[in-house]
Formats: C-alpha cells, sequence, structure tokens
C-alpha cells in the first residue's frame, strides 16, 4: 500500500475520532488524547497486516505442496446425497417425510449423507491435520469460539462447499425461510471437533451466517445435543431471554444435517463421552448482512424476530 493511501486512512480516522470527542477539551488535552490513539491505532494496523501476510504465505504453502488423499472428496458431484432430498429439490416443493420441522421453530432435519462417507471425510481432515503438523504449520481454527478443528476453504474444499450451497441450502433456503433475500453469495465453511479432553461443549451464541448447515460426521459419542434458545435480531441477541415454546434440544445422529438460521441463538452441550465431529457452513447473503445494519433499534426489529414474536403474543392474551 503506498504512503499516500497510509496517509488518507491516517487522516479519516482522526477525524472520525476528533468528531466524537468533548468540545470542551483543551487543544493540549485534545492533541495528547489523539495522539496516543493514532500510536494505539498504528499498531494495531500493522499486526492486522502481518496477519495478513501470514495468512496469505500459510495459504500459499498448501495450495504449492498439499496432495489430497481421497481427492474425490473435493468434487461436490461426487458426494452420495440422499436420493430422496435431490428428488425433492428437483420438484421444488418441501415433503416434511424428508424435511422434517422440529415443533414450530424453524430447524430442519433431514438425512444427508451415508456414515461410510462421513468416515471418509473425517480421514480426510484427520491426514491434512498430520500433514500441516508434519510440514511445521500452525493450523487456523475455525473461530474465536472453537479450539479444535479446520477451516474447509484453507485446503480446496470451496469449490465443493459452494456447489454444495448452490444445489441444496439455497433451493432448502428458498422453500423454508422466505424471509433470506438469495442468492446465498458466500460462505464460511468449517469442521469442529469435541471430546473429553478437548473442547466439550459450545456457549450460547448465534452464527455469522443468514442460514448455517451443520452435519454429524461422527463418530461415537454421548449427549452433546444441540440446543435451541430463540431466533433474535442484532438488537435482542444478547438482552432477551428465551421463551420456554422456543427452547428446545436436538441430538445429532451421524450423516444427518440440521439446518436453521444464523440468527437462531443455540449452544453445543457438554459431551459425556467419545468424539463428535460437525460440518459447519455458515452462508451468507450480502443482501442479508445490509438488512441487518438497519436493525439496531427496536422500532425496526424486523418480524423474523422472536422478541418481536414473542410482543405480538402477549398483545393477544
Amino acid at each position: 500500500m503506498s504512503e499516500n493511501k497510509h496517509d488518507e486512512e491516517e487522516q479519516s480516522f482522526l477525524q472520525h475520532v476528533t468528531s466524537h470527542l468533548p468540545s470542551n477539551w483543551s487543544d493540549e488535552r485534545r492533541d495528547t488524547y489523539l495522539q496516543d490513539v493514532l500510536t494505539s491505532w498504528r499498531k494495531h494496523r500493522e499486526h492486522s497486516r502481518e496477519e495478513q501476510r501470514l495468512m496469505e504465505k500459510y495459504l500459499a504453502t498448501i495450495k504449492e505442496h498439499f496432495k489430497p488423499q481421497s481427492s474425490e472428496l473435493y468434487d461436490f458431484s461426487q458426494w452420495p446425497i440422499d436420493k430422496n432430498l435431490l428428488k425433492m429439490l428437483k420438484h421444488g416443493s418441501l415433503d416434511s417425510n424428508i424435511i422434517k420441522q422440529i415443533k414450530t421453530t424453524g430447524v430442519y432435519t433431514f438425512t444427508f449423507l451415508p456414515v461410510s462417507f462421513c468416515q471418509l471425510l473425517i480421514n480426510e481432515l484427520a491426514y491434512f491435520e498430520q500433514w500441516s503438523i508434519t510440514n511445521g504449520l500452525k493450523l487456523y481454527r475455525p473461530n474465536s469460539m472453537n479450539k479444535y478443528g479446520v477451516i474447509l476453504d484453507h485446503f480446496g474444499f470451496g469449490k465443493c462447499l459452494t456447489n454444495l450451497i448452490t444445489t441444496i441450502v439455497q433451493p432448502l433456503t428458498e422453500l423454508v425461510y422466505k424471509h433470506i433475500p438469495l442468492p446465498l453469495d458466500s460462505h464460511h465453511g468449517f469442521v469442529v471437533e469435541y471430546a473429553m479432553d478437548k473442547d466439550r461443549k459450545l456457549d450460547f451464541h448465534v452464527d455469522d451466517s443468514a442460514v448455517t448447515l451443520n452435519i454429524c460426521l461422527g463418530e461415537e459419542f454421548t449427549d452433546g445435543q444441540l440446543y435451541f434458545g430463540g431466533v433474535r435480531c442484532s438488537s435482542h441477541v444478547s438482552n432477551t431471554a428465551p421463551r420456554k415454546d422456543e427452547e428446545f434440544s436436538l441430538e445429532h445422529q451421524v450423516g444427518t444435517a440440521c439446518l436453521h438460521l444464523g440468527n437462531h441463538r443455540h449452544r453445543a452441550l457438554p459431551i459425556t463421552s467419545g468424539r463428535r465431529l460437525n460440518l459447519i457452513l455458515w452462508c451468507r447473503s450480502s443482501h442479508f448482512n445490509d438488512e441487518k445494519k438497519n436493525d439496531d433499534d427496536d422500532d425496526k426489529c424486523p418480524i423474523w424476530c422472536g422478541f418481536h414474536q414473542g410482543k405480538e403474543r402477549l398483545g393477544k392474551d
């Protein structure tokens, strides 16, 4: 980046900070504060650039040297998706015997992959992790909450996951989530791992997605259910408790997928034995993200928010 560009960034940042300072501050106090803030900002900017350089080097190393153990896994056309699911999507209509909604929660489950294929995916993940260790690469973990797992887009699954969204997730979204604007135009795909000596649970949160596909890959485990606690917009995600009718838990079954809104609050309850791996696909819509930015106050609470629905229900009682 050119020096002129750096200067423009700094000037824009300083103007933004200055506009929020108290008008009764003295010039000396203002200048001292701005200098401290600018020094901190420069350090953060340089750290971010260094992280970006390391990421680019990491991805370039994988692209140049990593050779898949089972190359067919990276081709979505070779995934043995459940035939009944594919037939239903081809007809463009919803079959409740194939796509099962849990009560009226907006969470759907369906058979997705054979257990044997799930094991092949697990084997490939283990192969990539071992290859990374052997080559001295520090793995980038899926997100700030999961300490174990891998990001699938980092080692060749990007196109495969895009095709998965186009073929499966987007048609389902069109059928069951009418308020999500299509297309689903970006994603973050990863596998998380839970075990007694690793992450055992995951705290209450929402996903950075419009729609999330969660596929249980295996292996053998007890407990670790997926608890749901209500759909919320950005204004009400952390400050409103779930209603009783919003609370339920989903048992994981290997080869079965779960589809839910990214704004549907959930947590992974602790496993009590074994090891569980799940393929998670955060599917994003740039148009939906724009809509979310306008949901910052109660007056603009979107109709799909459970808090909004709760207020409506109270008004009828």
